[in-house]
């Protein structure tokens, strides 16, 4: 076996060794859906505050002790106690800590006569249990779509069936289940997605279900271990997001699960999370049989410099090794790209920035910088000029490969109470996230780990949400993008799958060169909430897309009625 070991392997040792260093009584949890509106609430207090939360909102999901922690914070913030918190406001912190009843004793009123004395014993949840060094809950994870395409005339649909199940041992072990099976038939832009990148977005292996549909599981289960106050370890199958955006340039939550170690290291300003991976190269959907393995390593250190202004750095490299883990990248504090060169540079690695700052008790600004490859000498020196010259008549070169984005949050927008307005622009150049093999492109299971439009795209975003009463949430996304495709023969670098060996020209790359694509998307989501976790959804979308291959083009006019216990709502935004 030599150096290498299988990626289970690796993480039980370094989840054996961390175990070594002895418990102390601190508790930390299993973690917040990313699409659970309670991320919403909580993102809004830290900007009501003023201050840059503790528990680090760029990594998420977010840890729930680390939620009730901070909500019981809030009522000793000097800005808090002059009246900044609304009725609304603290109607939706009394729902964080019913939603959280493992961490909480105090604010949640139990009902006298339980439903056959055994269901909704807690308001929250259909079964649950909470005693002394142990509270776990049961529900049922249920949702039913239903639509229908006016281009087209086509009924949608989608199902989903399973079961949620959560719990806490001890205030050292926390434990976390969903399984779900879903069958459905999706509106035209993503059917075509679906035919593009062969599998649905946020799934995996799929099969075919009646005409023109599909059948897939959607499991994720983790567990948790607290060995000390300072640090908390999670070990499953999910996936995760880092950024304070609706996109992420680093890693986003839209494709399929994957398997991971994550480490996570939280004292006085600073928090420090290492995530080791297990994913899956690009699939084409065909005969049973083990797929090929790939790997992935990253970290990412967030720092509350000051009361309000928060920075972050990131670093990650994935690559393959056999189906088997390189051992030199368990390491989790020396920089990988050290480590990637020192090995021969046979993997892909990426550098990144991120930052946010809190101001007027209104308003957020966030950003994020990605680093692919970049050669100063390629892009700024022209042969027979001078080095002014190059300074000011970039060359363009290909390898010259990075994504970033900035946004600006606004809450209480113009003086109305929970109406939270935001604005956000990406971009990623051409080639980025692409490698030279496409196993080690910034992919998993034929799907972007970041951006679903891959790279060689503008993108702007508009969002607004108002929230009315506790129980009704109202919400809008408006999204203009403009992308550079590929034709069949050709690689402009929108597809992170290709090789990027491939280009097409050394010099001369800007953003959205090839097939160029304009999309318009537009959604209107009106959500009830008639009983803890338990949805109505009515929405309505509208897309259209205009290419300068006019068989491209495409239209898109859907409306959607859905019912959802405990699913987060889920857009297809691309």
């Amino acid at each position: 076996m030599g150096l290498k070991m299988s990626f289970l392997s690796s993480a039980l040792v370094l989840l054996l060794v961390s175990l070594g260093t002895g418990f102390d009584a601190f508790s930390q949890g299993t973690y917040l859906p990313i699409g659970s509106e309670a991320n919403h609430y909580l993102e809004r207090l830290e900007i009501k505050s003023g201050l840059v939360n503790q528990f680090h909102t760029s990594n998420k999901p977010y840890d729930r002790k680390m939620i009730v922690d901070f909500v019981n914070n809030i009522d000793s913030l000097t800005d808090m106690k002059e009246g900044r918190l609304t009725k609304l406001d603290k109607k939706n912190i009394d729902y964080i800590y019913k939603d959280n009843f493992e961490f909480d004793d105090e604010h949640t009123v139990l009902p006298e006569k339980p439903k056959l004395k055994f269901l909704f014993t807690h308001p929250a949840h259909f079964l649950s249990i909470k005693i002394p060094h142990f509270a776990a809950s049961v529900d049922p994870a249920v949702q039913i779509k239903l639509g229908e395409e006016f281009s087209d005339k086509k009924f949608k649909y989608l199902t989903s069936k399973g079961f949620e199940v959560r719990g806490q041992v001890d205030d050292i072990f926390g434990f976390y289940a969903l399984f779900l099976s879903e069958q459905g038939k999706f509106p035209n832009y993503v059917e075509q997605y679906i035919r593009q990148t062969k599998t649905p977005p946020g799934a995996g292996y799929w099969k075919e279900y009646k005409s023109n549909g599909y059948d897939y599981f959607l499991a994720k289960g983790y567990v948790t271990v607290t060995p000390s106050k300072h640090f908390h370890i999670q070990f499953g199958y999910d996936n995760n997001f880092i950024g304070d955006g609706i996109r992420s340039a680093f890693l986003s939550d839209f494709g399929a699960n994957y398997l991971f170690l994550k480490l996570n290291t939280n004292i006085w300003k600073i928090n420090y999370q290492n995530i080791f991976a297990e994913m899956t190269k690009y699939y084409a959907h065909g005969a049973d049989g083990l797929l090929t393995k790939k790997y992935m390593a990253m970290h990412h250190l967030s720092i509350n410099v000051t009361k309000n202004v928060n920075i972050g750095i990131f670093e990650s490299v994935m690559f393959r090794r056999e189906n088997s883990f390189e051992l030199q990248y368990l390491n989790p504090i020396i920089f990988y790209r050290s480590v990637e060169q020192a090995l021969g540079s046979p993997d892909n690695a990426f550098l990144g920035f991120d930052f946010k700052v809190n101001f007027a008790k209104h308003c957020q600004i966030y950003g994020q910088l990605l680093l692919d490859e970049f050669n100063f000498s390629k892009e700024f020196s022209t042969p027979g000029k001078n080095k002014f010259y190059g300074l000011l008549h970039p060359r363009k070169w290909w390898g010259n490969k990075f994504a970033a984005q900035l946004g600006m949050k606004y809450i209480d927008a113009f003086g109305v109470d929970h109406l939270d307005l935001q604005l956000e622009a990406n971009i990623a150049r051409p080639y980025t996230y692409s490698h030279y093999d496409t196993i080690t492109s910034w992919t998993h299971y034929n799907q972007p780990l970041a951006h679903p439009l891959g790279a060689n795209f503008t993108e702007l975003i508009f969002q607004a949400k108002y929230q009315p009463i506790q129980q009704l949430y109202l919400s809008s996304r408006f999204i203009y993008s403009k992308k550079g495709e590929d034709s069949d023969t050709t690689n402009w670098g929108g597809n992170p799958m290709k090789i990027y060996g491939t280009f097409e020209r050394e010099f001369g790359n800007t953003t959205g060169q090839g097939v160029q694509a304009r999309t318009f998307y537009i959604d209107f989501v009106a959500t009830y909430e008639p009983w803890h976790n338990i949805f109505v959804d009515l929405s309505y979308i509208y897309r259209k897309k205009k290419s300068a291959d006019v068989s491209r083009n495409m239209q898109t006019n859907f409306v959607n009625l859905s019912l959802r216990w405990s699913i987060p709502y889920k857009r297809y935004e691309f």
